[in-house]
């Protein structure tokens, strides 16, 4: 659609009636920039296939791109493969501007939100080839179509794909609307996010609400199906009728520095992707760029889930393409083939060992399981060598019934050979929930709602750490070290909602 649009706009812009689209379309190509993988390919979104090989490329979009908006990074992009099918060659002829320079994306801040109406945060720790790359989804609108029911979806990539989308477009299946196609890949249990199984819920074909309760698709937990099956949005008024919205962005920012922050922050709440069946879903997350080669980098997500009945099974879901191992909280994803060396260690912190059941899922048979039937789907014409479709996804889930439930997990990256996983503590008080991993401490407010009372927390450990408070309300704050002041005057910002300061150990008291 985005090419098509640059169809439309340059002839009309050379013939002098200027852009006639608003100006951020310009940076709409940038998510590939930012999902660029290090070997070259993109993190998958949506429907695609997976695949190895020859650098992905953006063609026909990024030569277009690059001539209606004179961008020299999107022209880069372009001329690392400048390839145009045979069937766009005219348009090549036409448009391609043959004397415009190009730049690198790596003088470009390594954190990027992308607003509404995707609400999308992509965040690196650099550009090369060793760089962690960690996407971010909300999902204010579900257009449908191609896209994913993956509202709160995130992927991980480091020296390999290790939190994943499963799943493929096409395959032994078929493609579009195949059964693969409708019960698994474009669902919810397909992606890393939150599922609330209502053993009586029916997915049917003309979105909820609607007379005709066909099933269209098995029931996989997660989000209702918008739309008349996949159908999207015919114009304006159809999709603001309320169906095609998913959700709300609560908080985003990125920070102290801008173009190397230390860290990268999201929160939404997706409570309209689901069905009656909730009456409340928010996911905050926060990358960390722990700056050093080791661990170079973390996400933390916390997960707020209200649902109507207690006794629906709610499910936290993390997909691998290898067997995780799984030893009491903590969760090891490892990448032994395909030349990937990367390697993933979660640590689940809510629910608390007590009350949590962590269970694999996946291995022969079962790759693509929906509560009893799996939906097979082998690659037949597009190869999937590394099998990045996945076979594997781990289930965290609290053994005891009850309508809210909150989830905090924390994961790193290292090498797959890195024993030295970095030690993860729970911060916990009447006010706030979160985590310290090395020098870092996250808190989020405990009911997810925002912090607008004063309230301590207390720092423990050696030596001085970046402390991030994130749900304040907007406006001035006081920190009081030790009864002390110790920051007079401190600003946060309606639109992110974070306090970002440094500290050694001690009794913190912030004051509004």
């Amino acid at each position: 659609i985005y090419t098509l649009s640059l169809h439309d706009a340059l002839p009309i812009y050379r013939m002098g009636a200027g852009n006639i689209f608003h100006p951020d379309q310009q940076f709409i190509p940038y998510s590939f920039f930012y999902r660029r993988r290090g070997d070259g390919q993109f993190l998958l979104s949506g429907d695609v296939n997976p695949s190895r090989g020859r650098r992905a490329r953006l063609g026909l979009l990024a030569m277009l791109c690059g001539a209606y908006y004179q961008d020299e990074y999107t022209n880069y992009e372009f001329l690392q493969r400048p390839s145009i099918d045979s069937r766009d060659k005219f348009f090549e002829f036409l448009w391609r501007d043959t004397e415009l320079g190009q730049r690198e994306p790596s003088d470009l801040p390594l954190s990027r939100y992308f607003g509404f109406p995707f609400g999308w945060a992509i965040a690196r720790t650099g550009w090369d080839e060793n760089s962690v790359v960690a996407e971010m989804k909300i999902n204010v609108y579900n257009f449908i179509n191609h896209q994913h029911h993956d509202a709160g979806a995130f992927q991980i990539y480091y020296k390999g794909p290790l939190a994943i989308d499963s799943g493929a477009y096409t395959g032994s299946s078929g493609g579009y609307n195949s059964q693969h196609n409708k019960n698994y890949f474009k669902r919810t249990i397909a992606h890393i996010s939150l599922l609330v199984y209502d053993p009586d819920e029916v997915f049917e074909t003309n979105g909820y609400g609607g007379a005709d309760k066909t099933p269209f698709g098995d029931n996989d937990g997660g989000q209702r199906l918008n739309g008349d099956q996949w159908g999207a949005p015919q114009d304006l008024e159809h999709l603001l009728a309320g169906d095609y919205k998913t959700g709300d962005i609560l908080a985003h920012g990125a920070g102290p520095d801008d173009m190397v922050p230390d860290y990268t922050y999201l929160k939404g709440d997706i409570t309209e992707a689901y069905s009656d069946k909730v009456s409340a879903v928010r996911r905050s997350f926060c990358f960390l760029n722990l700056k050093e080669e080791t661990v170079p980098g973390a996400l933390i997500v916390f997960d707020k889930v209200v649902s109507s009945n207690a006794e629906f099974k709610k499910c936290w879901l993390l997909h691998s393409i290898e067997a995780p191992e799984i030893k009491d909280n903590q969760v090891t994803i490892t990448r032994t083939q395909n030349g990937d060396t990367g390697k993933l260690v979660n640590a689940t912190l809510l629910p608390k060992m007590d009350d949590v059941e962590i269970t694999p899922v996946g291995g022969e048979g079962k790759e693509f399981w929906v509560f009893g039937k799996n939906y097979e789907n082998d690659p037949t014409n597009r190869p999937d060598v590394a099998n990045e479709r996945g076979a594997w996804r781990v289930e965290v889930s609290p053994k005891n019934p009850a309508t809210e439930n909150y989830f905090l997990n924390v994961m790193q990256v290292m090498n797959n050979t890195n024993e030295n996983v970095l030690e993860v503590e729970m911060i916990e008080n009447d006010w706030v929930v979160g985590a310290c991993i090395k020098d870092r401490i996250v808190a989020f407010s405990k009911t997810s709602d925002v912090l607008d009372q004063s309230y301590t927390l207390s720092v423990e450990g050696e030596g001085m750490f970046k402390i991030m408070l994130t749900d304040m309300h907007e406006g001035a704050w006081q920190i009081q070290k030790e009864g002390e002041v110790f920051k007079a005057d401190v600003s946060v910002e309606v639109e992110d909602r974070v306090l970002y300061f440094e500290g050694s150990a001690g009794e913190y008291t912030f004051l509004r």
